[in-house]
């Protein structure tokens, strides 16, 4: 896809509603069945729930679960307030801690790369970007520093990792070669997310989603007057899932052209 395939950006009020939570939502990440993963930071919990918002099920996560990531068939966690990453599904237990020694919160955002199998892991605190390996060793690979507060990553199918922080440098992208180059000139991102060639963040400045084309940086929005866009997933057939945490509401909406 490229951004002559986006639509004009629609206001929050005309996004599809899936599920409105009784608490404030975070981070969103669907599993290879389709269903929808949830972290809840403040009130620790995880919610699943089926993509047309039924079947809902919640499970206590201490730490303050932030980050939500599927890989294979299992469900791992950011635990904030412990800058640890937890597995919750099918069986739970804590895969790694990062020490954290500043007074910055800890581990925001996390994603899952199934080629490796890793998770992708900016330590938010710290400034890095590491690659947790889910067969073998746990010893966490360093990948990038002086990366600001990065918050979220994902990878595409040709192995770029791309990184989002919440200051600068912004949008990273990070090539299997070692090659690093920003993207566009973002401030305070939340999500990245890559499918079918292009990016979709989130900006917690202006309050919307973007799509980036993420070979010349150019943007174009696709969502707008969001009050609080901290999560975002791609499914398989190209919905797009936002969670807000301001109205406690999880949307979703068509990536660029994936449909009307």
């Amino acid at each position: 896809m490229t951004l002559a395939s986006c639509a004009a950006a629609m206001d929050v009020r005309a996004l599809h509603v899936v599920h409105h939570f009784a608490v404030s939502p975070d981070d969103i990440a669907v599993d290879s069945g389709g269903r929808l993963w949830v972290s809840a930071r403040e009130a620790n919990l995880v919610f699943s729930l089926n993509p047309d918002g039924s079947g809902i099920a919640a499970q206590t996560v201490v730490g303050g679960p932030e980050g939500i990531a599927v890989e294979n068939s299992s469900v791992y966690v950011a635990q904030q307030n412990l800058n640890a990453i937890a597995a919750i599904a099918p069986t739970r237990g804590t895969l790694i801690t990062f020490p954290n020694r500043t007074a910055n919160a800890g581990i925001d955002g996390i994603a899952g790369d199934t080629a490796a199998p890793r998770l992708l892991v900016p330590d938010s605190p710290a400034g890095e970007m590491f690659a947790v390996p889910l067969t073998g060793s746990s010893t966490p690979q360093l990948i990038a520093t002086n990366l600001g507060r990065p918050v979220a990553a994902a990878i595409d199918s040709n192995g770029n990792v791309f990184v989002a922080s919440e200051s600068s440098p912004g949008l990273v992208m990070l090539t299997p070669a070692g090659t690093r180059r920003t993207l566009g000139r973002f401030a305070d991102l939340d999500e990245v997310v890559a499918y079918a060639g292009l990016l979709y963040v989130t900006e917690l400045d202006r309050h919307d989603v973007v799509a980036v084309d993420p070979t010349s940086g150019a943007s174009h929005p696709i969502a707008v007057n969001l009050p609080a866009p901290q999560g975002l997933a791609a499914t398989a057939t190209g919905t797009l899932e936002i969670v807000d945490a301001t109205t406690k509401t999880l949307y979703s909406m068509p990536a660029c052209g994936a449909g009307p």
